[in-house]
């Protein structure tokens, strides 16, 4: 493997071009039934309520403010209901019907989180690593971009995917070698086709949560250091 995440992330251009993510307010106004919805992003509403909870007991955190607000990528779903209801169907599968197992594709979702500093889908994701299985050690490797070799907490498979998604993400090619242990990793051709969908999947969430400054919840600590403007 040619760059380890770290050396990758201290490249990236985000670094590099000083982008602002998510500091400032919110570009993308509150979006609730008491706000005013259409018919189309009432349903997408309920469905995205109905998939994942509205007090958090599905996924470890409220997916609405206390004025019944999305909070999140979903606030940026329902204002966009047709494309956004495409992305949720995306979402709900990589929740769902995903053929790589959870303690994997989290990981391959934190680097993803990890590459493009995204305070929130961090801030929930890490809670759904723990949630599981993945050791505090590993997802506190996978954030200070540790090299696979000595990333601690890990199992071989958590190793083998966690290796294979920072050379997929650096080099933007995957080794014969690292395809292997990873085809090996997550069970199948087909498990890991899912977690490159998701991966790519939520480098389309981390770039809508950057792009209109979606907050984290009131009192939550950013995860990771703002990019100086």
């Amino acid at each position: 493997m040619a760059l380890s995440l770290r050396t990758w992330l201290r490249r990236a251009s985000l670094h590099q071009l000083g982008v602002r993510c998510c500091s400032g307010v919110s570009r993308l106004p509150p979006c609730s039934p008491a706000s005013g919805m259409t018919a189309e992003q009432k349903e997408l509403y309920d469905r995205i309520i109905e998939d994942r909870g509205k007090t958090g007991a599905k996924g470890g955190f409220a997916v609405t403010n206390e004025d019944g607000s999305l909070v999140g990528p979903w606030n940026a779903m329902v204002s966009s209901p047709l494309i956004g209801g495409l992305a949720e169907r995306m979402g709900s599968f990589c929740r769902h019907h995903n053929k790589c197992p959870a303690d994997l594709y989290e990981i391959g979702i934190l680097v993803v989180g990890a590459q493009w500093l995204s305070q929130f889908e961090w801030f929930a994701h890490e809670k759904l690593a723990l949630k599981a299985g993945l050791l505090p050690e590993a997802i506190a490797s996978i954030k200070a971009g540790a090299d696979p070799g000595s990333a601690a907490g890990m199992t071989t498979p958590q190793r083998a995917v966690y290796a294979y998604a920072v050379e997929l993400h650096a080099t933007k090619r995957v080794s014969d070698q690292t395809h292997a242990e990873a085809l090996a990793a997550v069970g199948g051709e087909q498990a890991l086709i899912d977690l490159v969908f998701t991966m790519g999947f939520y480098h389309q969430i981390s770039m809508t949560l950057n792009a209109f400054r979606v907050p984290l919840p009131e009192g939550v600590t950013p995860p990771f250091k703002e990019p100086a403007a």
